[in-house]
């Protein structure tokens, strides 16, 4: 019989690194966004005012699985408000948090996923349990209809599109597969960046100093594209700053730190920050100077970036959350994430679930 014990203390869940990534590494839904690196890094910088949940399933002396959650209040004083569990990273519509969530079940998937729910049901502090942006491809779903007589009704609900690239053998093989115009306009700029600017290269983040100084010059480019559109950009706080500086530090260290800058003439006027982690590349943000719009260096980058994936071996290019028009550019290819949610029997839950379903409906008629 498997056994749940809950990891309520930072200290313990500091402790937990390597087994928390042997785990992860056998887990059907590895994603870097569930590493142990990231989740302990979010956890340091945002954790304040939510209280961890995180739960091990064991079998014996063995953990086989790892719910990686935390019970969050939202809206001002009750009743008004309501409590969740959620993923521990889940960021909603905050510029930090992951854009994939998720279970680390190793084996035994089914039984894990039946003894998890049935330990969070005996907690009575909750309204909803809501793992929203857990992959389209996540074998959640799957256990949870295959259960569905065994479990409390559920909601899924589908969340945003997740364009991506099956990564070919040869870069011809992917240009063959473009538009006939775009493919024409990335050859065009190219030419046209080389003569009017001079010498165009690819560069990795250590090849401009290290990586504090290479995720410093991010943040200039990345700042400065979106203050020329008014907006304040995801590192308008240090906090924000410090934190993907952080997680960029860690991955970097496992050789998962995916930080490439377009230069001309030893120059970086385009960035690309994202991961390589287990022959994913995920393209996670980016930032030019705005001199050189005219050129699509936003374009150009991601066509070396994803030359280099490919020359590397890599088996994917993920444009991961967000139906931006320019990723149909690339590709027809998309996954949605998805939202699964659970609602608390009490009387008090189901008055609040109402509330909440007025409100989505309310957004998503100004959207």
């Amino acid at each position: 019989m498997l056994k749940v014990t809950e990891i309520s203390q930072t200290k313990r869940f500091f402790e937990l690194g390597d087994d928390w990534n042997t785990l992860l590494n056998k887990s059907k839904d590895n994603n870097p966004f569930l590493s142990w690196e990231y989740l302990s890094t979010y956890w340091k910088h945002f954790g304040k005012g939510r209280s961890m949940r995180t739960l091990c399933i064991e079998d014996g002396c063995n953990t086989i699985g790892i719910a990686p959650l935390r019970l969050s209040h939202y809206g001002s004083m009750r009743p008004f408000g309501y409590d969740s569990i959620e993923p521990l990273a889940y960021r909603a519509s905050m510029p930090e948090g992951a854009d994939y969530t998720g279970l680390i079940l190793s084996q035994r998937e089914t039984e894990c996923m039946q003894s998890l729910l049935k330990h969070l049901l005996t907690y009575n502090d909750w309204d909803f349990i809501q793992l929203y942006d857990v992959r389209g491809d996540s074998i959640i779903p799957g256990l949870l209809r295959k259960m569905s007589e065994a479990v409390p009704r559920f909601e899924l609900i589908e969340g945003r599109l997740c364009p991506y690239i099956t990564l070919p053998s040869s870069l011809d093989a992917l240009m063959q597969k473009l538009g006939r115009k775009f493919r024409h306009n990335l050859r065009w700029y190219m030419r046209k960046l080389q003569k009017d600017c001079g010498r165009i290269e690819l560069k990795r983040y250590d090849q401009l100093g290290s990586v504090a100084e290479a995720m410093n010059i991010f943040f200039k480019l990345h700042q400065e594209r979106w203050k020329g559109r008014g907006l304040p950009g995801v590192f308008a706080t240090q906090e924000v700053r410090e934190f993907y500086t952080d997680v960029a530090m860690l991955f970097a260290d496992k050789g998962w730190l995916a930080l490439y800058f377009l230069t001309v003439n030893d120059e970086p006027i385009a960035v690309q920050y994202g991961f390589e982690y287990e022959r994913k590349s995920y393209d996670a943000l980016g930032g030019f100077d705005s001199s050189y719009a005219k050129y699509s260096v936003g374009n150009l980058l991601c066509l070396e970036v994803i030359e280099r994936s490919i020359d590397r071996g890599l088996e994917e290019y993920d444009f991961m959350k967000g139906a931006e028009a320019y990723k149909f550019d690339w590709t027809s290819e998309n996954r949605r994430n998805l939202g699964i949610r659970f609602v608390n029997r009490k009387l008090a839950s189901s008055i609040r679930n109402i509330g909440v379903k007025v409100l989505r409906k309310t957004k998503r008629a100004l959207d």
